[in-house]
C-alpha cells in the first residue's frame, strides 16, 4: 500500500529529548508526503490506531517505554515502567492485516519487551538476558558504514546498540563497529524498517545520515 499517514509513539524515561526528536521525525515523514500524529503514551496509540476509520499507513515507535525489570531501574520503575496490553495485539493485527508499514526508531527496539511479538515483528531482539545482555557505548561519536551502493561511511555522535539477537534474516542497509544499525525486513505484506541511531535531533541533522534516512522511509513509504 501507498504510505500517506503516520502515527508516532514518542515519550518516555531518561536521558533522551523525546519531543524534539519526535518533531525531527516528523519532519522527515512530512517531507514524503505524510500526514503525521504524535502521542507520548503507547496506550494512546493502540486506541487510536483502533478507533481511526481506516488504518495508518506507518506505526513509528520512538519512545522508551518497557517493564524495566533490571535493578538498575529501580528508581524509575513506578513511573516509567510499562506492560503492554492486549490491545496492542489487537492494533497491531488490524494494522498490519492493512499492509500498513513499521517504523521503529533508536530506543524503538528497546520497547514493549514483555510483547515478543513486537521483536519478531523489527526482525532483532534488545536483550535483558544477564548471560546475553544486550547494551551500548555512551553517546560519543561513532562511524556509520552504509551497504555499498547506499553511500559513504559517515561519524555521527550517536549510541551503538550492540549484541541484540537475531530473530529473522533481516536486510541490513548499514553498520558500526560490526553491528547492524538500519535494516529492513518484510512481514507479511507489510514494510518494516529500523534504525538504531537517532538520539539527538544533530543525528537528524546530518547531510549524510539524511540521505540514509529518505532512503529508508521512501522504502517504507512506496510500498
Amino acid at each position: 500500500m501507498t504510505v500517506d499517514s503516520a502515527l508516532i509513539v514518542a515519550g518516555g524515561s531518561h536521558g533522551h529529548d523525546f519531543p524534539a526528536t519526535a518533531q525531527a521525525l516528523a519532519g522527515v515523514l512530512r517531507d514524503h508526503g505524510l500526514a503525521v500524529d504524535i502521542v507520548d503514551e503507547p496506550d494512546e496509540a493502540w486506541s487510536a490506531m483502533l478507533d481511526r476509520p481506516e488504518p495508518y499507513g506507518m506505526l513509528a515507535v520512538n519512545g522508551l517505554r518497557f517493564g524495566m525489570t533490571h535493578p538498575r531501574y529501580n528508581a524509575l520503575r513506578d513511573r516509567w515502567a510499562y506492560r503492554t496490553p492486549p490491545a496492542a495485539d489487537a492494533a497491531l493485527d488490524r494494522h498490519l492485516a492493512a499492509g500498513s508499514s513499521v517504523f521503529s526508531v533508536h530506543t524503538g527496539c528497546i520497547c514493549f519487551d514483555d510483547w515478543d511479538r513486537w521483536s519478531r515483528v523489527l526482525g532483532r531482539q534488545w536483550s535483558w538476558d544477564e548471560q546475553r545482555l544486550s547494551w551500548h557505548p555512551e553517546l560519543a561519536p561513532i562511524r556509520v558504514e552504509p551497504a555499498e551502493s547506499l553511500g559513504d561511511p559517515f561519524q555521527i555522535v550517536d549510541e551503538v546498540y550492540t549484541d541484540m539477537i537475531d530473530l529473522s534474516d533481516v536486510d541490513v542497509l548499514a553498520r558500526c563497529s560490526g553491528q547492524p544499525v538500519v535494516w529492513t525486513r518484510h512481514e507479511a505484506a507489510s514494510r518494516v524498517g529500523v534504525t538504531t541511531v537517532g538520539h539527538g535531533v544533530d543525528t537528524y541533522e546530518n547531510d549524510s545520515y539524511r540521505r540514509l534516512l529518505d532512503g529508508l522511509v521512501g522504502w517504507l513509504v512506496n510500498g
